[in-house]
């Protein structure tokens, strides 16, 4: 049932409009006072906690303490049809959300609807009211756009939603606005009615409640819509919410008018007034209504009259600005059509009004281009979605495609259906371009992390994020602030003026610069500034960029260690040892001071290494740098050659050598001693001990190369001398060095040229005559003839030269053995060749004695290979190994030299060895000395218990032999029986053997 309306059908839209929303408004009054009546019959009402704060006049809490406000007004009407009973907590804005998230309250009013809020909290699906942000001025400000606020001062709610939101819609049009902060919004309303500010910022249903008190007006300028609903705990009061959302569905069908009558209410400008709820009062309104409506017409022509006029001069300026804006403005219908153009749009299209409005797309632009506008348009016009995006259009008359950001916002009817879609687009195409460019130059370059612009005065005013992150301040703590902040103070005050100076001089600079973060840490960055100058010249600007250099800092520094420091000990390496070499000479020839060099090597390293480890080894060394640094001179040098050998450097010695050589002797004394100290290697105590090789300055005539020599070849005769002991440079060594080159180089010769040739020594059984002999070496030098073995052995060991030359020795001796089977009287002879540590050690070794066998033919059970007892200071497995595999292949092993070494028994049972050789060294005394001959007893009786063959050496006497034989060594082999010579002479042997 409904109220007739009064209205006559002359009676002009407005009228009519007003006429109905007052006959709703009586309904409303009716309605309520049915749901009052009805409620008090009603079962026990449910309670709810209901939050108020203050913001008005959506909601807030009079004077007397009661709740009052749109959303109390409304829940109202919500509990009186719901039969709720109300209980109003009083709350800060935080204090409220804090509570309904933990169940202390049960409905908060005013919520705007958010996905983080989604997730704390239930909201109906409905909203109850739209709010939006809105300006107002003073009255005489001739403020209509947003234009109009160019240099005004704006007073705006301190930290709130639409102050950045303001600040970045300025920006964006680039409108300088001076922001005045205010505590709360009637602060800020106060401001403008004292003339400290020009216009004010506010949600409208504020704005609109207070704007007759504080004397301000509308601008018309609005932005920031939002929803607004009431909100509960999650997961609670689900039944509440559905209530709520169906007398939301009542109030915007019109089924129920008490929301218009509310909104109206709250709508007036005096907050005092309360439009009385007694029905009489409605229906003497309603008497009333029919003889005022004439009257009410008449004002609402003259009022429609008066607002088509402003509204003309409204149209009319706001054509004005969006003609002379620079972007593209338009508006497009549900037909995709355009409705609207401005004069930038109509220029792009090169067309006249009456030729763009009522075509869309596909008639200025190409085919690719339309089907791109149209999906974009249609997520506006179809969705509802407000859409900002890039677009690349190409039109078709010009072909040239340009970049437009893009801004495209749905337009509403008042039910909320959309009727078109505005779009604001702005060519940012040269700006794509710049941004390209620097997008590689970044690239390439690795440059600009951090950006700051400043004003003349060199305050920021603005910061980017990366400036941010690599300061430690956030970007508000830097705006206002001067890069004076960063000084680490490092560069002093002359090295800021040069930078002035060049920077006023050039316009640029840039250069390295110590900075400081928040956190007080230091940093190196990379700085350029740039100045920026308006076309008459002035300065507006600085650009100031920074990049955090630290990464490459650090790896210059990490190459210059590597390049010049020995990454273990940290000692100056052999290259930047040589470099301060040979400054400190060229400045002891200048000023005649004099110098030495200790080159210092520790005894017996390898020992370390090979049995304990590198890494006890590495400790060492790094203990024995730790020491040389104390015992030198601040000024002196240590460095590490590599390996365990290390070099000490002494400048300013006494120009006289004998002096030098003592200040220098007492030095090395002192490293002796500090090195011969124990060491704590990982809990273990370890003994070592060093040999130094003294050279002086004086001695080397300005040579790095002879300086190094002379201490390298020092250093060996300490070696020589014992060891843990020094040795002063003696031109002797350079001449033994000098003859063990030109040796060296004589044995690869003689390699080459096949100058090396076997002799052989018959080796004798008491029985059985000659049962093999010793293959022997010897080198055949053109011009010095017949070299001995003990001259260029030891050179070829040292050369590693006893590889090839061992498998030449090897390959040779095979051949003799096929030669011997050929006669029966040699076939069952046996041939011993010698096999040094380092042969054995080869890699290949194996291999190659397996290899020679196959390539010769010879019989692999009549070669005998001697081994000394070296082997077994090394990897006894691997030695054992190895011997397993030849022997598996018929080869005989003897033990040379037994007794002179470091024999391990426990090793000698394991080792698959055929005999024991006695050395000659316990033959040569065994007549004389009673412990030589229990020494040979000894290893007769171990070979026996071994079940091994037992031959002694170096037989020269007939008493010799005699006596072997009476302690059970029944072979023999010395010069009694013969030299060693060519293999044709060893058949003269066999008479002689016979006749002895």
């Amino acid at each position: 049932m409904g109220f007739p309306s009064p209205v006559g059908p002359d009676v002009k839209p407005g009228a009519n409009r007003l006429a109905r929303q007052y006959a709703a408004w009586l309904r409303g009054i009716v309605w309520a006072a049915v749901l009052a009546a009805s409620a008090s019959v009603a079962a026990a009402p449910r309670e709810l906690r209901v939050g108020v704060y203050s913001n008005e006049p959506k909601v807030f809490v009079e004077a007397d303490g009661k709740a009052a406000g749109i959303f109390v007004d409304l829940l109202r009407l919500v509990a009186a049809r719901e039969q709720w009973t109300i209980k109003y907590v009083p709350c800060s804005w935080q204090d409220c959300l804090d509570a309904l998230r933990q169940g202390q309250l049960d409905l908060m009013p005013d919520v705007a609807r958010s996905p983080e809020r989604e997730i704390l909290y239930d909201f109906h699906r409905l909203p109850v009211l739209n709010s939006w942000s809105q300006i107002y001025r003073t009255s005489g400000a001739p403020i209509y756009s947003l234009f109009d606020l160019q240099g005004k001062r704006v007073a705006v709610l301190k930290g709130s939603v639409q102050r950045s939101t303001f600040l970045n819609m300025v920006d964006s049009f680039g409108i300088q606005v001076t922001l005045v902060d205010a505590s709360s919004l009637m602060d800020a309303f106060a401001m403008v009615q004292r003339g400290e500010a020009d216009a004010v910022i506010s949600n409208h249903l504020f704005g609109n409640f207070h704007s007759a008190r504080y004397g301000v007006v509308d601008t018309g300028i609005v932005f920031q819509p939002a929803a607004l609903f009431f909100a509960t705990g999650p997961g609670r009061n689900a039944d509440v919410l559905a209530a709520i959302d169906r007398s939301v569905e009542d109030w915007r069908s019109g089924a129920d008018p008490s929301y218009a009558q509310v909104m109206r209410h709250w709508g007036r400008q005096d907050p005092e007034v309360r439009v009385s709820p007694w029905l009489w009062w409605g229906l003497a309104g309603l008497v009333a209504f029919g003889l005022l409506a004439a009257l009410t017409a008449a004002i609402f022509r003259r009022q429609v009259q008066e607002r088509t006029r402003h509204l003309q001069d409204s149209e009319q300026k706001l054509a004005a600005i969006l003609d002379s804006v620079g972007a593209f403005i338009y508006i497009k219908g549900q037909d995709y059509r355009y409705q609207y153009a401005n004069h930038q749009t109509l220029q792009y299209f090169g067309r006249p009004v009456h030729e763009v409005l009522g075509h869309d797309d596909a008639d200025f632009f190409d085919a690719a281009t339309a089907r791109q506008l149209r999906a974009n348009d249609r997520r506006v016009l179809e969705e509802g979605e407000t859409l900002e995006a890039e677009e690349v259009n190409t039109p078709s008359s010009s072909g040239e495609a340009r970049a437009f950001l893009s801004i495209k916002i749905p337009l509403r009817h008042a039910d909320g259906s959309i009727y078109a879609l505005c779009g604001i687009s702005t060519d940012i195409t040269e700006r794509r371009k710049a941004e390209e460019s620097l997008q590689i130059a970044a690239t390439v370059f690795e440059s600009f992390e951090g950006m700051i612009v400043t004003g003349p005065d060199q305050r920021i005013l603005k910061a980017n994020q990366a400036y941010a992150r690599l300061t430690g301040y956030t970007v508000d703590e830097l705006v206002g602030q001067t890069p004076r902040l960063l000084h680490s103070g490092r560069q002093d005050a002359s090295f800021y003026a040069a930078l002035k100076n060049i920077l006023h001089a050039t316009g640029m600079w840039q250069g390295e610069v110590w900075n400081r973060r928040k956190d007080g840490t230091e940093y190196p960055a990379w700085i350029t500034i740039t100045t920026v100058r308006s076309p008459r010249g002035e300065i507006t600007h600085y650009v100031g960029t920074q990049t955090d250099i630290s990464g490459r800092k650090a790896a210059e520094e990490e190459i210059r260690l590597l390049a010049f420091y020995d990454p273990l000990t940290g000692l100056p390496n052999r290259r930047l040892m040589n470099d301060r070499l040979q400054h400190s000479l060229a400045a002891c020839a200048r000023s005649g001071a004099g110098g030495a060099l200790l080159f210092v090597d520790l005894d017996n390293f390898k020992d370390l290494n090979d049995t304990q480890g590198h890494e006890l080894g590495d400790q060492l060394l790094r203990q024995v740098a730790a020491r040389l640094g104390g015992c030198v001179r601040m000024g002196d040098t240590v460095a590490r050659l590599g390996g365990d050998e290390f070099v000490v450097l002494l400048e300013g010695l006494s120009p006289q050598a004998h002096e030098a050589a003592g200040q220098a002797e007492t030095v090395g004394r002192t490293v002796l001693q500090a090195l011969s100290q124990n060491y704590q290697l990982d809990g273990h105590t370890h003994h070592s001990s060093c040999s130094i090789g003294i050279a002086l300055y004086a001695d080397a005539r300005g040579s790095v190369d002879e300086l190094l020599k002379h201490g390298d070849m020092a250093m060996y005769q300490a070696k020589g001398a014992g060891r843990n002991t020094l040795r002063f440079f003696d031109p002797r060594t350079q001449a033994n060095v000098t003859a063990r080159t030109l040796l060296e180089a004589g044995l690869r010769e003689g390699l080459r040229e096949g100058q090396f040739l076997l002799h052989y020594q018959a080796q004798i059984h008491q029985q059985q005559g000659i049962v093999g002999a010793e293959a022997l070496v010897r080198w055949q030098h053109p011009q010095r003839g017949l070299v001995s073995p003990a001259e260029f052995i030891p050179v070829a060991e040292a050369s590693g030269l006893i590889v090839p030359l061992g498998v030449w020795i090897l390959r040779t001796a095979c051949q003799q053995l096929v030669e011997w089977a050929r006669d029966p009287q040699t076939a069952h002879w046996t041939l011993a060749v010698n096999v040094s540590a380092r042969q054995f050690r080869h890699s290949h070794f194996v291999d190659e004695v397996l290899g020679v066998l196959e390539e010769t033919g010879a019989n692999p059970r009549r070669l005998k290979l001697e081994l000394t007892e070296t082997l077994l200071l090394d990897d006894v497995e691997d030695t054992i190994q190895r011997m397993d595999t030849l022997r598996a292949a018929g080869l005989g092993f003897s033990l040379d030299d037994f007794g002179t070494g470091y024999s391990s028994l426990s090793y000698l049972k394991r080792l698959p060895l055929d005999q024991l050789k006695i050395d000659q060294s316990f033959v040569r005394d065994l007549l004389t000395d009673a412990n030589d001959a229990s020494i040979a007893r000894t290893i007769v009786t171990l070979a026996r218990s071994l079940d091994l063959g037992v031959i002694a050496e170096g037989v020269e006497t007939l008493e010799q032999r005699d006596m072997l034989a009476g302690l059970g060594c029944h072979t023999w082999q010395g010069y009694l029986f013969g030299r060693p010579g060519p293999a044709d002479a060893l058949r003269q042997a066999v008479a002689s053997a016979a006749t002895l």
